[in-house]
Parts: structure tokens; C-alpha cells; sequence
């Protein structure tokens, strides 16, 4: 019998005929189980998961399109390893990862096989930037029904096995609760996560019950918060204006609106206020807003709010008084609000803008390692 011949196997041969879609799964997963040598070329690293994502919008399969996005959400953990001053990059990469995972998905019709990815991605959450875009916009990828089936299914995953990071996926199901307004879902997480019932959870609760449109319920979970403290007064003292608003208790809702403003003297907070004092009061606190309390420097929150209010006298001085801090405020957003100040007619106060407007290129440029 004649010997069988022998073959030489080349790995770098092998890997050759393997498909793209392949070799970027591999790496993902390498990267993801902490042995890719990646993991020690930051710069590197970075060009491949921004290659990656462009080459699977190259990919006619939506199908693997939607895998190979999954996948590298998992490396979303990649943001925490980062230097602090490249963590901005790293979380708007997977940021970008994550909203083409959610136009894709929403466009997908086997909506379990998107609920399966989503339910893996929950379960590895780490805290990423990537995946919790996909979670926070559940209800534009899965339809009310399925969405609920899959949180009832994850909570009861939380509640039977002891995940190491329990923490983490609560956290996905209050955000895929959030964005489906699944009150019950979103409590269940909440207590699971915090049992004791501090008052920080508590307003967050309420929070959900409001945003839903259940008022009674939010004043019910809102009465049980007790004394408040710097820590949680703030998100109180906004959500018990906010009822009152809603209810039609103006004066109620302009003396607690009043008192969170002068003990949180915020931009947000001005801008409730003067929407529901008189006109007079409105303007005269944003006068003093832009000379007693907007700081050393410019504040592209205010300015915004001024054009909101169409406050264009106290534009006029403000921008009197910071036009050369304009030049290092982002140029789009700067041109935008130009735009609607000459739609407005404010033709004078919009060139002002656009003086110190400084136009720049665009720049070019945790962890989940747990057994499948």
C-alpha cells in the first residue's frame, strides 16, 4: 500500500483562503479573550476595530453585518484601558459602532435573532459606551412584545445566577427598560440592584414613572425619598417641578423651580425658570446670569439658551463680552446657531458670530473575556 504524502500545512497559507468576515471574527475574539498581541499596540488596535467597522459596512450579508458588529461591541470594554486623553476616541468609535448596529437591526426583520444578540450583549455588558447605544434604543430594533419577553428573561437570569458583573447588566436592563417605558421592568432592575431603596434610586424610579405619563405613581415612589441630601436634592427639587408643571400648579412650580436654581445656579435650571416667570423677571435673571454668574469664561449652554429665549439684548452684551473665547467653540455648532439667528432676522448678531467662528478639519482618528 502506497504511503499517504505528506503535507506541509502553512498557517499564513491557511489564513489566506479564509474569508474577511473570518479573520476579523477571529481577531475580535482574540481581542475579547485578552490574547490578541493587539492588546499591547494601542494604536494599532485602534485602527483595526475603526477598519473594521468599515469594512463590514462593505458586507452584503446583514445578517454577518449585524454578527460582526456584536462582536466588536463586546471589545467596548477597550475605552476603560485607554490613556484618559484618548478615552474621548476610543468611546465615540464605539459609539459609531453601536448606531449602525441599531439602523442595521432596525431594518432586520428576524427580530429573534436580533433579541439573541442583544440578550449576549447584556449579559457581557461591562459599562461600554458601544453597547449601551444598542440597548438605549431597544424599542427602534425590537417590537414591544419581544422586547418585553427578552427583559423578563434577562431579569430572571440576574435573579437565578450569580453574574460577576450583575452590577453591569442591571444597568443594560434599566436602560432597555428606559427606552421601551417598561415601568415594571425598570423597578425590578432598580430594587435588584439597590434593595435598601436610597433615595437616589427612589427619584429614578419616580423619574420613570413620570416620563411614562404616571403621574400619581411618581408622586407615590417620590413621597417615600427622605431628606434629600447635596447628592440627590438636585434631581428631587427638578423632578418635583417638573410635576408640579404638569399638573398646572404654577406657583408651586415657580417657587420649587426658584429655589433649585439658587441652590443650583445651572444653565438647565435658568432656562426652566425663565419659562415660567414673567418676562421682565426672566430677562433681568439672565442679564445677571451673563455678568454675575456665567464665570471667567464663555458658556456655550448659555449662549444657546439666550437664542432659545430670542433674549437678543443680552446676546448683544454677552457676545460683547467673550467674542475672542469664540474661536475655540465648535464650528458647526456655531454656524448652526448663526443660521437661526439670520432666519430669525438678527442678521447683525449672526455675522457676530460667524467673525470668530474658526473653521477646523475634521480629525482622523472594562472588559468582557468570559467563556462562550
Amino acid at each position: 500500500m502506497a504511503k499517504k504524502k505528506k503535507v506541509w500545512k502553512s498557517h499564513s497559507g491557511a489564513a489566506a483562503f479564509r474569508g474577511k468576515e473570518d479573520r476579523i471574527r477571529e481577531t475580535l475574539s482574540q481581542i475579547v479573550g485578552g490574547e490578541s498581541r493587539l492588546l499591547h499596540r494601542p494604536d494599532e488596535l485602534y485602527e483595526f476595530i475603526a477598519k473594521t467597522i468599515d469594512d463590514i459596512e462593505d458586507f452584503k450579508d446583514a445578517r454577518l453585518k449585524l454578527e460582526l458588529l456584536a462582536w466588536t461591541l463586546r471589545a467596548d470594554f477597550l475605552p476603560f484601558k485607554a490613556e484618559d486623553e484618548e478615552r474621548e476616541e476610543w468611546d465615540s468609535l464605539f459609539y459609531d459602532a453601536g448606531t449602525f448596529f441599531v439602523e442595521l437591526a432596525g431594518q432586520y426583520d428576524d427580530k429573534d435573532y436580533i433579541a439573541d444578540l442583544v440578550h449576549d450583549l447584556a449579559l457581557r455588558h461591562v459599562g461600554g459606551e458601544g453597547r449601551s447605544v444598542v440597548f438605549l434604543a431597544l424599542d427602534e430594533i425590537l417590537p414591544a412584545e419581544r422586547a418585553k419577553a427578552l427583559l423578563v428573561e434577562l431579569l430572571a437570569t440576574v435573579d437565578e445566577v450569580d453574574l460577576e458583573n450583575r452590577e453591569d447588566v442591571l444597568d443594560a436592563i434599566g436602560d432597555m427598560a428606559d427606552a421601551m417605558k417598561d415601568t415594571e421592568s425598570f423597578t425590578k432592575a432598580a430594587l435588584l440592584k439597590d434593595p435598601d431603596k436610597s433615595n437616589a434610586t427612589l427619584i429614578d424610579i419616580a423619574n420613570e414613572y413620570f416620563v411614562a405619563g404616571n403621574i400619581e405613581l411618581a408622586k407615590q415612589w417620590l413621597g417615600d425619598v427622605q431628606n434629600p441630601g447635596n447628592e440627590d436634592e438636585e434631581a428631587y427639587l427638578d423632578l418635583m417641578a417638573a410635576i408640579a408643571d404638569r399638573e398646572g400648579r404654577k406657583s408651586d412650580c415657580v417657587k420649587i423651580a426658584r429655589r433649585l436654581y439658587e441652590t443650583f445656579p445651572k444653565v438647565i435650571h435658568l432656562g426652566r425658570l425663565c419659562s415660567i416667570v414673567d418676562a421682565s423677571e426672566a430677562h433681568s435673571m439672565l442679564q445677571d446670569y451673563a455678568k454675575f454668574r456665567s464665570g471667567e469664561g464663555f458658556d456655550m449652554e448659555f449662549l444657546q439658551l439666550l437664542v432659545a429665549l430670542k433674549a437678543y439684548d443680552v446676546l448683544k452684551g454677552y457676545l460683547d463680552m467673550f467674542e475672542r473665547d469664540l474661536t475655540a467653540q465648535d464650528a458647526e455648532v456655531l454656524n448652526e446657531i448663526s443660521d437661526e439667528l439670520e432666519k430669525d432676522g438678527q442678521k447683525d448678531l449672526a455675522d457676530h458670530i460667524r467673525e470668530w467662528t474658526v473653521e477646523e478639519p475634521e480629525e482622523a482618528q472594562a472588559f468582557d473575556n468570559r467563556d462562550d
